[in-house]
């Protein structure tokens, strides 16, 4: 199922229960699971330049996810330093939006990327104890 984005605030104590991507695409998927389990969201970043994930580990609870396209701002500016710290070799591209996926607990994620869709799915099965 589709979803808008627009509709989640940040994903504030959410957890950041995985990521991947497909190089030949040029796709990063986030897998995000609601605290109460209830709920997951796949975004799918398309168009990637970069991308970085630190401190992922067992438990990833998250404080925000924020899409910066003000390329003038200083949370825009931060972010890009650090994904050319990290990959240099996307410093001298046009900028583009970057997602920051900000942590409570545990990983953290920066991405460049053109677009992205959300996709929804509903956990109605019971969790293992």
């Amino acid at each position: 199922m589709l979803d808008n984005f627009d509709r989640f605030n940040s994903f504030h104590d959410w957890i950041f229960a995985g990521f991947w991507s497909d190089n030949r695409r040029s796709t990063v998927y986030l897998e995000l699971v609601s605290d109460n389990f209830k709920e997951r969201k796949t975004i799918v970043f398309m168009d990637v330049t970069r991308c970085l994930v630190t401190d992922y580990g067992v438990e990833n609870i998250v404080y925000s996810l924020d899409i910066l396209y003000d390329f003038d701002s200083p949370k825009f500016t931060a972010a890009r330093e650090i994904l050319d710290k990290s990959t240099p070799f996307g410093s001298d591209l046009p900028p583009k939006k970057i997602a920051v996926l900000t942590a409570s607990f545990g990983g953290e994620a920066w991405i460049e990327y053109s677009g992205y869709r959300v996709l929804s799915k509903d956990n109605t099965e019971s969790l293992p104890d």
